[in-house]
Order: C-alpha cells, then structure tokens, then sequence
C-alpha cells in the first residue's frame, strides 16, 4: 500500500495514495493545504490552473517546491499487517 507523507511544520500528515485516484485525490489536498497556508502567491506560474483544478499544474508545483522548507512530501510503501 502507497501513502503520501507530508512532513510539515505542525507534524506529519498521511494520506492514502494506493491508486491513481487516491494519488491525485491526496496530491489535491496537499497542495490546498500548502496554499491556504500562504505558500504560493497567487501570481506565481502554475497557481491558477493548479487552483482549478488542474493535477498537472498541482503535480508540477509540488514537486518544483518539494525541497522547500514545510513543503516536502514523500510517497512510501506501507506494509498490512494482516498480509505480510
């Protein structure tokens, strides 16, 4: 199982990035959080498709941003422990 971990100034989140939906759905959600934060300005390249929705953009500014200071974020296997 695949999980998104994003490791932020308040502590880690997780989400469930197991399929493509998940992924995108999880990918979404960061990048609202991020940006309710004040972390994009809104003038900045790629922010208003991102805020409309577009996961290009979305996947594009996260990952360009990935190394920023509260912006980095991982995807990691998770083991269940009812199959291993």
């Amino acid at each position: 199982m695949r999980i998104l971990i994003y490791h932020g100034k308040h502590g880690d989140e997780y989400w469930l990035a197991d399929t493509p939906e998940r992924l995108e759905a999880a990918l979404r959600k960061l990048f609202a959080r991020l940006h309710e934060w004040g972390c994009y300005e809104d003038d900045e390249d790629g922010i208003a498709e991102a805020c409309a929705g577009d996961i290009r953009a979305i996947k594009w500014i996260l990952q360009r941003r990935q190394d920023y200071e509260y912006e980095g974020w991982d995807i990691e296997e998770a083991l269940d422990p009812c199959t291993d």
